[in-house]
C-alpha cells in the first residue's frame, strides 16, 4: 500500500517515514527542500518535491494512495504568545486548503483517506480533566488549540474522508522542542519547570507518535473517527522534567511561576505545558496498537542514548 506523509522531512515526519517502510508501506515523502528529500532517502522513503498550494505537483503521486498523513507544520516562533499563534494559525490554514484543494481534484473513488493530526488541547476534558475519543472539542480554544481547531473545522467542512489522530501534548524524543531545547536547557542549568509540576501532561515518543499514525492509516472504515494517541501513563511535567535531569546527572530544575515563565516562553506555550489533563487512549489500544515506550521512563533513556550517539 502507497502512503504519503506531507511534512515529510521534520521531526514526526521522517520517523513516520522510516516506521512505514519498515512495515512494509510504500512510503512517499512530500517535501519543498532539498534537505528536507535526503532525510526522507535516509529514512527508507521516496521523496517527491511539491508546493501544497498547487495540485499539479503532487496529485498525480496522491493517486493510488491509501492515505495522506498531514505533518505540515508552521515554523514555531521561539515566544508563542496569542498574537503570534494567531499568524501561525492563519499560515497553517491555507496549508490545509491546499492540501484539501489538491485531493479535491481526485475523483471521488480514488481520494486517499487524510490523516489529520493535532495536539490534545483541542479536546474538551471535561469534569474529569480526561480526553479520549468521545471528548467533545473545546468551545474556547487553549494551547495549540489555536491552531488545531479551525483545521479540523476546515476539514469536516470539505467533506473529505478524513480521521482526526490527536497526539500527547508534547511529542518527545531526539529533535526539535524536547531533544534539542529541553535537555540542553537542563543539562545546563537553565530550563526551570513552568508552574508547580504537578500538573499531567499527557505525553507519547516521537517513534510511537509515528507509529499510531502509520497504524490508523492502515486501519479499515476509520473515516470519521478520533483516536487519543499517547503512551497511557499518567505523568506529570515536573516528573518528566525531574527524570530527565537525573539521567544527565544534574540536580532537579527550578519550579517558576506560570507568570514569571510567560515573558520567557509566550503565553500560549506555557498554557500548553502546563494544562492539567489525562488522557484515554483506549480506541488506540482496541485496534491492535502497543506503545514501543510504554512511559517516560523507557522513553526518556531512549532519547538521551540517542542524543549521545548523535554527538
Amino acid at each position: 500500500m502507497k502512503l504519503l506523509v506531507l511534512g515529510a522531512g521534520g521531526f514526526i515526519g521522517r520517523t513516520a517515514i522510516r516506521e512505514a517502510a519498515a512495515a512494509g508501506w510504500q512510503a512517499v515523502g512530500l517535501v519543498r527542500s532539498e534537505e528536507a528529500a535526503l532525510r526522507v532517502e535516509e529514512a527508507g522513503g521516496t521523496p517527491h518535491r511539491f508546493s501544497v498550494g498547487d495540485p499539479s505537483t503532487w496529485a498525480e503521486v496522491a493517486q493510488g494512495a491509501r492515505a495522506v498523513i498531514d505533518l505540515i507544520q508552521p515554523s514555531l516562533p521561539r515566544r508563542l504568545t496569542r498574537r503570534t499563534v494567531g499568524r501561525v494559525s492563519a499560515v497553517r490554514q491555507e496549508t490545509t486548503a491546499g492540501v484539501l484543494r489538491t485531493l479535491r481534484s481526485l475523483p471521488p473513488g480514488e481520494r486517499p483517506l487524510l490523516v489529520s493530526v493535532s495536539g490534545m488541547d483541542g479536546l474538551d476534558p471535561g469534569p474529569g480533566r480526561t480526553v479520549s475519543h468521545t471528548s467533545p472539542l473545546r468551545t474556547v480554544p487553549v494551547g495549540f488549540a489555536h491552531i488545531g481547531l479551525p483545521v479540523r473545522r476546515m476539514i469536516e467542512e470539505s467533506g473529505m474522508p478524513a480521521v482526526h489522530v490527536y497526539l500527547g501534548n508534547m511529542v518527545y524524543g531526539p529533535g526539535k522542542g524536547f531533544g534539542d531545547l529541553i535537555v540542553p536547557g537542563l543539562a545546563r542549568r537553565r530550563m526551570p519547570v513552568p508552574g508547580t509540576g504537578k500538573n499531567r501532561l499527557p505525553i507519547i515518543h516521537v517513534e510511537d507518535a509515528a507509529r499510531a499514525l502509520t497504524h490508523v492509516a492502515g486501519l479499515p472504515e476509520v473515516a470519521g473517527r478520533s483516536f487519543v494517541a499517547t503512551d497511557g501513563a499518567t505523568t506529570t511535567l515536573g516528573e518528566l522534567f525531574d527524570e530527565t535531569a537525573r539521567l544527565l546527572g544534574v540536580p532537579a530544575p527550578l519550579r517558576l511561576p506560570r507568570w514569571l515563565a510567560g515573558p520567557f516562553a509566550g503565553g500560549i506555550a506555557v498554557q500548553a505545558l502546563t494544562l492539567d489533563t489525562a488522557a484515554d487512549p483506549s480506541a488506540l489500544v482496541e485496534t491492535g496498537f502497543e506503545p514501543r515506550y510504554p512511559s517516560y521512563r523507557e522513553g526518556v533513556a531512549a532519547t538521551l542514548a540517542s542524543v549521545a550517539a548523535a554527538r
